[in-house]
């Protein structure tokens, strides 16, 4: 049986192709393509795997704000230090890990400090930290 010409043309432009692409990628960084995953450096889809528990919108806020330490702009190009953010993430994940009397703790200040918000606003009947009404 005879091959289609066009499937045999096919198949001869598509492996010119990933020449090329290799031939570009070892232009652009001096190494071949499937050493290109070993850079310091990651792109933004690279962050969002790297914090998969973040959701991409938070990370898009704290990347625009420049709370994400090791970012690097380049052009239009926002990359991430692989080395940094990961011992960033490592640092946010210790510092999670709280006793239950640290937890409580942070709790009754952040309702101290909600029901001083309301009480700014007119409200005259709220607790004093020792949960005694003024």
């Amino acid at each position: 049986m005879i091959d289609n010409p066009f499937a045999v043309i096919d198949r001869r432009i598509n492996r010119l192709e990933a020449l090329l692409i290799e031939i570009k990628d070892v232009l652009k960084t001096g190494q071949p393509h499937d050493q290109i995953g070993q850079t310091p450096f990651g792109d933004f889809h690279w962050l969002c795997e790297a914090c998969s528990g973040i959701p991409v919108s938070t990370l898009r806020i704290k990347s625009a704000a420049g709370t994400i330490p090791g970012t690097k702009k380049v052009g239009k190009r926002v990359l991430y230090e692989k080395e940094v953010v990961i011992n960033w993430l490592r640092g946010q994940a210790q510092r999670i890990q709280l006793s239950s009397a640290e937890i409580a703790q942070n709790a009754e200040d952040q309702i101290f400090n909600q029901l001083e918000k309301k009480s700014k606003n007119g409200k005259s009947n709220r607790p004093t930290k020792t949960g005694k009404v003024a």
